[in-house]
């Protein structure tokens, strides 16, 4: 049985405040479809550290934010789904290791969301043009 694996994000505060984003998991792919949301969050404290929620709706607000879109990245298998919270840790490091680098805040969820769907793609565990969809999605405001 496969699932469907969308990029969703969320509103920001302000303008000129960067939007939340989160990949989220369904076995539908309507509206109202119950999702396992996996996202990296910094709780203020510079480091980030992945998460996962399960049975929320695709389309609900989130603690930062109200809904503001999601786009179809494609569908995956069950390997896929066996190991994303794993990508989702594994790339949740490498945003902090870029942000030790380079200075807090070089990297955030979109660096996060974009090293996990490069790999999938880079895989064939997404199909191609699954990361170019995502470089599109609004980043801002």
């Amino acid at each position: 049985m496969g699932a469907y694996l969308w990029l969703v994000w969320y509103n920001a505060q302000s303008k000129l405040s960067p939007k939340h984003w989160t990949l989220a998991v369904t076995y539908e792919a309507h509206d109202r479809a119950y999702a396992t949301v996996y996202e990296v969050s910094n709780e203020f404290t510079g480091y980030y550290k992945s998460r996962v929620i399960r049975r929320v709706h695709l389309t609900s607000n989130h603690p930062s934010g109200a809904y503001g879109g999601r786009i179809l990245l494609g569908e995956v298998n069950d390997n896929v789904l066996c190991s994303l919270e794993a990508y989702s840790d594994t790339a949740a490091e490498l945003v902090n290791s870029q942000n030790r680098k380079h200075g807090q805040a070089n990297a955030n969820c979109h660096d996060w969301a974009q090293v996990i769907v490069r790999s999938l793609e880079d895989a064939m565990l997404l199909p191609q043009g699954a990361l170019a969809r995502l470089e599109k999605c609004p980043r801002v405001g």
